[in-house]
């Protein structure tokens, strides 16, 4: 089984109780490739999983899993502060046994052992202490220029 530690970028909007908020969740996350097909688990935030037969069913499935979870968040939240906390908490919340593997998949990749070429020809790759966050910013204004699309994801190294 071969393990890459991945660093990924997601921004939603998300809708609560009185309010709009951008979501922007820089996490890491590990994928594996196994006998049953493929699978991202979650390192930061490490309470999620998902998997596919291919690299990019299960990245798509991790993405709206992801996502249904911030939905969740809002829907239990009473306003924007219970919101900020309770994604503050989920994001925080550190898979430690994947951790593990996923620094020993860092230094693979480091060691030339495995690259990301299976995932995607020329996946980029940042440093692996690239700063991880989430941020949650309430929108006031809404305007064409603040749809985003995810950036790519990256090989952590």
């Amino acid at each position: 089984m071969k393990h890459y530690p991945i660093l990924f970028t997601f921004v939603d909007k998300v809708s609560g109780n009185g309010f709009l908020a951008k979501v922007a969740a820089h996490g890491r996350a590990l994928v594996a490739q196994e006998e049953d097909g493929w699978w991202m688990y979650g390192v930061q935030p490490g309470d999620l999983a998902a998997g596919g037969t291919t690299f990019a069913e299960a990245h798509a499935e991790f993405r709206k899993t992801f996502r249904a979870i911030l939905f969740d968040i809002a829907e239990e939240a009473k306003d924007i502060k219970s919101f900020r906390t309770e994604i503050g908490r989920f994001f925080r919340g550190v898979n430690h046994p994947t951790e593990e593997e996923w620094k020993a998949a860092v230094r693979e990749v480091r060691a030339g052992k495995i690259t990301a070429d299976v995932l995607s020809v020329g996946f980029p790759t940042k440093p692996a202490n690239s700063p991880r966050s989430i941020q949650v910013n309430v929108l006031k204004s809404f305007h064409p220029k603040d749809n985003v699309l995810d950036p790519q994801m990256a090989v952590a190294a």
